[in-house]
């Protein structure tokens, strides 16, 4: 599958995605009864996954030829889990400044999160919800965008598309950085599986952390906001930024040493050296997906803003 199909394959989900945003809104007008955060969650990832795999099979593509999937050595299993805690520093200082504009949507959602069992959410969020955005992403959309010969502008667009996907600033801005780092991860080892398992076990941290720690949260949101025009957010900042820098530079250390384990030293290393290929990667379809995208976050920190 090529770019232009994989930017169409973009605008689809978007679209798709809206289309539920009304059905759900519409289903809640008629009956006064919301859905489960969990049906929630599995209707979002379906909209995202089978526009993608209608799209690669009407192309003609098989599936493993557009979703890297390789043997990963127990070593570089073991080295992803570090990776991927080592990533949390960076994930935590883009979270926060991104909390000054916008509301904290993970926080937000909470009691409906805490209404349904650990167990269940889990699997929403820490397993199914990883594993379609894995194989859509990470393994469709790059993949497709790599052809190009174009690998950081690969990278770097199909990491903003995650971020965007997720229709509002606040995970926008962490899941674009998450993005960057994953898609690393995928070309150390040339498997989807490390990046799933990464994603896998950040979603399932958060879960976690929300039953175990429920009254505090839901309170980064006033922390931030109480802290404001004083010092002491700038030593936060400071603290969360310093912390960053050092675990991140160790991050890109351990996804170095995967590439070395798994013999794609030289597939790393072609990252920053890959030549362009005259294709621009931007396409008439995602101008309009990422139009339609971009208003309507706008739209939801308008609102949020408005009934905060």
């Amino acid at each position: 599958m090529d770019y232009k199909r994989a930017n169409r394959t973009y605008l689809y989900m978007i679209i798709a995605t809206l289309a539920l945003v009304l059905l759900i809104s519409y289903y809640y007008a008629v009956t006064g009864r919301s859905l489960s955060i969990f049906m929630d969650n599995l209707l979002c990832e379906l909209v995202i996954l089978l526009p993608t795999l209608a799209v690669v099979l009407f192309s003609g593509e098989k599936i493993s030829n557009v979703i890297p999937m390789r043997g990963i050595k127990p070593a570089s299993m073991a080295l992803t889990v570090a990776y991927l805690l080592a990533l949390f520093p960076l994930v935590t200082c883009v979270n926060y400044i991104s909390m000054f504009f916008v509301e904290n949507m993970v926080s937000s959602i909470s009691d409906e999160v805490l209404a349904m069992p650990m167990w269940m959410m889990i699997l929403s969020m820490g397993l199914i919800g990883p594993f379609i955005e894995e194989i859509v992403f990470r393994g469709v959309i790059f993949h497709s965008y790599k052809k190009t010969g174009r690998i950081v502008g690969s990278i770097i667009l199909s990491s903003v598309l995650f971020g965007m996907m997720h229709l509002n600033f606040n995970q926008f801005a962490y899941g674009a950085v998450m993005g960057v780092m994953f898609c690393l991860l995928v070309e150390a080892t040339g498997s989807v599986l490390t990046s799933f398992i990464a994603h896998a076990l950040f979603n399932t941290i958060e879960v976690i952390v929300m039953y175990t720690a429920s009254g505090t949260v839901g309170e980064a949101d006033v922390v931030v906001e109480n802290v404001v025009g004083d010092h002491s957010i700038w030593v936060l900042l400071t603290f969360y930024f310093v912390l960053a820098v050092v675990f991140t530079t160790a991050a890109l250390y351990i996804v170095r040493k995967i590439a070395d384990i798994q013999g794609r030293t030289d597939y790393f290393n072609y990252i920053r050296k890959s030549e362009k290929q005259g294709y621009k990667l931007i396409t008439v379809p995602l101008v309009i997906a990422v139009m339609i995208s971009v208003a309507y976050m706008c739209f939801v920190a308008y609102i949020s803003n408005y009934t905060y």
